[in-house]
């Protein structure tokens, strides 16, 4: 299987380990979008058990090993069947768990801009702009580190030279940021967000959340990272629910959301002819 034309395995042991760690950004970011029929698809694809499970075996491979076993087995088939209400159940209904990063960095309007606008900042960085939907949804920020994640395998198979040293440290130093800055601040505390909302029918989602929130430790482990600020119980403010439409493209218009299978990973994103890396 592969993501982008490029193989999820990789000969390389660094370029592989990054590899690696990008399928697994991509699973967890289709695992949070909304379950359309594409979504549904793609994780009752039974090529994708198979895929993860010739992943190179590194940190990640008791996790791995676990994710692959549930999807083949008998109750993802039935947690799969109920999916949809359950995402509605968990995150849509009142009282529902914030797939937003803002709602876990304070009530104040200055504090989800600012979250906002840092998170834009990366996506800017490397010459991307998110369309469909708000640039903090969880999904859209693993669909980030899953592009960085293919970045630095590009890097590390590029030709030895100064220049693959520096697009291999600027991307390296973005994930870094990235993860401290915002993805590790906000996801433990969403992931014991919905261990407290769990209903019934909800086990697909508690079960990714459990292990989003493990792969998301050993990330901190391998930056050598610590979270930069400490999240806060959810809020949705109502600055905060009017921005829960899809955001503006570029040109003005609110561009529906493309859901996207494994091979699509920059459906939902628009790349600037003249985009640079600046981070």
């Amino acid at each position: 299987m592969t993501v982008n034309g490029t193989s999820i395995v990789s000969a390389s042991p660094e370029a592989g380990g990054a590899s690696a760690r990008g399928g697994l950004y991509k699973v967890f970011s289709l695992a949070f979008r909304y379950p359309s029929l594409e979504i549904v698809a793609f994780f009752g694809d039974p090529e994708l058990p198979e895929a993860l499970a010739q992943l190179p075996a590194q940190e990640e491979g008791a996790l791995v090993s676990e994710l692959a076993a549930y999807l083949r087995s008998s109750a993802f088939r039935e947690d799969i069947a109920r999916v949809e209400s359950a995402y509605h159940a968990l995150f849509h209904l009142e009282g529902g768990v914030p797939l937003y990063e803002s709602a876990y960095r304070g009530a104040h309007e200055f504090q989800w801009a600012e979250t906002l606008a840092d998170v834009n900042g990366f996506y800017r960085a490397f010459g991307l702009e998110l369309v469909g939907e708000r640039p903090d949804h969880l999904s859209a920020e693993l669909e980030f580190m899953y592009v960085l994640a293919l970045k630095e395998v590009c890097a590390r198979f590029e030709a030895d030279g100064k220049a693959s040293r520096e697009h291999l440290q600027i991307t390296w130093e973005a994930e870094r940021a990235f993860l401290r800055d915002h993805l590790a601040v906000w996801v433990p505390a969403f992931a014991r967000a919905l261990r407290r909302r769990m209903a019934k029918g909800g086990r697909f989602y508690k079960r990714m959340s459990a292990w989003l929130d493990r792969f998301l430790q050993g990330e901190c482990a391998r930056f050598g990272v610590s979270p930069s600020a400490t999240a806060v119980s959810p809020t949705l403010s109502e600055a905060e629910e009017e921005l829960a439409c899809p955001v503006s493209a570029a040109s003005g218009g609110a561009v529906a959301d493309r859901s996207s299978a494994w091979g699509d990973g920059l459906g939902r994103w628009e790349i600037p002819e003249e985009g640079e890396e600046e981070r």
